[in-house]
C-alpha cells in the first residue's frame, strides 16, 4: 500500500468510528425517547409527553450528526448506501394532539416511529460495524 493509499485508509477508518459513535448516541437518545414513549403510553399526561417530545429533539439532534457522519464515511468508502434512511420525523401536529389531546392512539403513533427510528440506527450501526471491520482488516 503506497503512503497515500495508507492515508486514505485511515481517513476512512477515522470517519468510520466517527459515524459508528454518532450512531450509538442516537441509538441512545432514541432509547430514552422509547422509554419515556411506554411510560406515556401506559402511565402518562402531559408532562410525560412534553418530556418525550424533548427527548425526542434530542434524538433528532442526535440522527442529524449521524446521518452528516455517515456521510462523511460514505465519501471516504463510496460503497456504503441507504443513509437516508436515518430520519425520524413525528411530525408538529403529532406532537401537538400528543401533547393536548394526550389518548393512546396518539401515544401508539408516536411510539411506532420511535421504534422505526431504532430499527434503522440499528442497522446502519450493524453497517457500518461490517465495513468498519473490514476496512481495519485490509492488508496495509
Amino acid at each position: 500500500m503506497t503512503p497515500g493509499q495508507q492515508r486514505e485508509a485511515d481517513e476512512a477508518v477515522a470517519a468510520g468510528r466517527r459515524a459508528l459513535a454518532s450512531l450509538e448516541e442516537a441509538e441512545d437518545a432514541l432509547e430514552s425517547a422509547s422509554n419515556w414513549g411506554a411510560f406515556d403510553l401506559f402511565l402518562g399526561g402531559a408532562i410525560s409527553s412534553v418530556i418525550k417530545h424533548v427527548r425526542l429533539g434530542g434524538a433528532r439532534e442526535a440522527l442529524e450528526r449521524a446521518r452528516d457522519d455517515l456521510y462523511a464515511f460514505t465519501r471516504e468508502l463510496r460503497d456504503v448506501s441507504d443513509i437516508e434512511v436515518l430520519r425520524m420525523d413525528v411530525g408538529a401536529l403529532a406532537t401537538t394532539l400528543d401533547v393536548l389531546f394526550d389518548n393512546v392512539f396518539v401515544d401508539l403513533y408516536v411510539q411506532k416511529k420511535i421504534d422505526d427510528a431504532r430499527d434503522n440506527v440499528a442497522a446502519a450501526i450493524r453497517a457500518t460495524r461490517v465495513v468498519l471491520a473490514r476496512l481495519e482488516e485490509a492488508p496495509r
